[in-house]
């Protein structure tokens, strides 16, 4: 199955679908979903809808998503907020009470060229391989969905501070107000996964 993970973290919860080309069955299953999410792109379109098919596995049933008026995905009639990445490979939901973010990132070579567009000096010498500047480019991604507002910089001031066993103690600025965040990290074969906690 390609679910490969559902689990508790803190008050939210994750789930990680493992991609594997059995869900262009959302197509036959869910026709009138399967048209809002066309692409032109296949790899992009399996990723979209396995993404849906992990939202209907965590929460049953499958549900429509909407985007706020800063392209943050909601869930219309319904208390939980929600996150959602994908990448080649993976697809992953985070669900919970309170903003939040998730982001999964493919190892890709080309991120060590571009590393100094979002990592600041202190990151750059933490971050001296491709899997831990994939591991902040997904932290990065996590903060940015969380806040979810327009204007807020990748290099400067989303912050990852260290890297710990389990958590990237990271903080942001946004509108001259600092937030502390421990975010959630675990390695993936070929990817690296990210949540705010």
């Amino acid at each position: 199955m390609p679910l490969i993970q559902d689990i508790s973290v803190g008050k939210n919860r994750l789930g990680l679908w493992k991609i594997d080309g059995s869900e262009m069955r959302f197509e036959s299953e869910f026709p009138n979903q399967a048209a809002q999410l066309s692409v032109r792109h296949p790899r992009t379109q399996l990723q979209r809808y396995a993404s849906r098919l992990l939202l209907a596995e965590m929460l049953g049933e499958m549900h429509e998503v909407s985007k706020d008026e800063h392209g943050r995905p909601f869930l219309p009639n319904h208390s939980l907020h929600l996150s959602i990445s994908h990448t080649e490979g993976y697809a992953a939901i985070l669900l919970g009470p309170k903003k939040l973010g998730v982001d999964v990132q493919q190892y890709k070579p080309n991120v060590l060229k571009v590393r100094d567009r979002f990592l600041d000096e202190n990151e750059l010498i933490l971050a001296q391989d491709i899997e831990t500047t994939t591991l902040f480019w997904a932290a990065k991604e996590a903060v940015y969905k969380y806040n979810a507002k327009p204007g807020l910089d990748f290099r400067n001031p989303i912050t990852i501070h260290s890297i710990e066993t389990e958590t990237l103690p990271s903080s942001f600025v946004y509108e001259n107000v600092k937030t502390d965040l421990n975010l959630g990290w675990k390695k993936l074969d070929g990817a690296m996964l990210v949540w705010t906690s």
